[in-house]
């Protein structure tokens, strides 16, 4: 009895997509490095953010073409938006505008295709990166400027080269059951969530944001981006996603004040996050919770890293709990009544 539950145990662990997971760990890790090994921490942190969120789009099932194209595309409409974000972020009016274009479109293509879907939630959360540059993580200790911009590139196309280099290293056959050219389709015949949940979803984003601001709730960005990830066209999705999201938050944020009451080293912290970075692919496949606890873990430890040589700051840790619980109680409101029908069905 003993002996066949760890057997399928063991089964189960086996099949973890533990391939795509080293590869983000290495994706997520080398900028770190390289940023701290160089002396540049804070340009580092911004390659690693870029790495990040390209590498989060790439891991989807498909073939090496599309997972490639999907890396350059979304590398370049990632940073553009941030750039963007950045030039707006002195005017409110085109800032919030840029919010809600760029939300809408991305919740007009929702359910299009997975990369598809990942890069255009990712344009408006890298909007709100270059609006909040790195005040949005808790510290305003570099400014987006040329080299930051240049810095989040590099790490979109560090992401590739990885990518590029697996592929030569570890030939596997074509998955053709989901690929671009079918999102694009979709996408021509309408096959998305529609307007209405783009209307939605770009709204909520820019209440997240701008009414953040207004009413004093700190780090704005953590409450917007949060509704980006968690909101659906379905309300008993969205409402999962959020309990989870706020669980896996709430996890990881007492296994990074656990991990920074004993540990101060840089070269610690990098291993923590490398080691991270592996369960962020297993989480997203698996379950989201799991997926919300490293990203918070990984987040959370990178800004430590960077306040390092000015004590940290402890309180954030709070402050990432409580931006996350704000920002899945607007995106469930903002569900409800877009979809007041299917709170009624279900």
């Amino acid at each position: 009895m003993l002996q066949s539950s760890l057997h399928q145990i063991w089964n189960q662990i086996k099949f973890l997509p533990w391939h795509q997971s080293l590869c983000y760990a290495i994706e997520v890790s080398i900028p770190l490095i390289a940023g701290f090994a160089c002396g540049q921490m804070r340009y580092g942190v911004v390659a690693f953010i870029g790495s990040m969120y390209v590498g989060l789009v790439a891991n989807v099932d498909g073939s090496f073409r599309d997972r490639f194209t999907a890396a350059i595309a979304g590398s370049i409409l990632i940073t553009g938006c941030a750039e963007l974000g950045g030039l707006f972020a002195n005017i409110p009016i085109l800032l919030n505008l840029g919010i809600l274009i760029l939300g809408v479109a991305a919740g007009w293509l929702h359910t299009s295709h997975l990369a598809i879907e990942v890069m255009c939630r990712f344009a408006v959360v890298g909007f709100l990166f270059g609006a909040s540059q790195l005040a949005a993580f808790g510290t305003n200790l570099i400014d987006l400027d040329e080299k930051a911009a240049i810095a989040f590139l590099a790490g979109g196309i560090w992401t590739i080269l990885v990518i590029a280099l697996d592929n030569a290293l570890c030939r596997k056959p074509l998955v053709v059951e989901s690929n671009l050219y079918t999102g694009w389709i979709r996408i021509r015949s309408r096959q998305t969530a529609g307007f209405r949940f783009g209307l939605s979803y770009g709204i909520v984003a820019v209440i997240a944001f701008a009414g953040s601001g207004i009413i004093g709730l700190p780090r704005p960005f953590w409450v917007a981006a949060t509704t980006l990830m968690v909101m659906k066209p379905d309300s008993r999705l969205t409402v999962r996603r959020t309990l989870q999201r706020l669980l896996g938050t709430l996890i990881g944020v007492l296994v990074v004040e656990r991990i920074i009451q004993f540990v101060q080293n840089p070269w610690l912290l990098i291993t923590f996050c490398t080691i991270t970075a592996l369960f962020v692919p297993i989480g997203l496949a698996k379950n989201y919770t799991l997926c919300s606890a490293a990203i918070t873990v990984l987040i959370m430890l990178v800004m430590d890293l960077l306040t390092l040589i000015h004590g940290a700051d402890p309180l954030l840790l709070q402050i990432r709990f409580y931006a996350t619980a704000v920002g899945c109680v607007l995106a469930v409101i903002g569900t409800a009544i877009a979809y007041p029908d299917l709170w009624w069905r279900n």
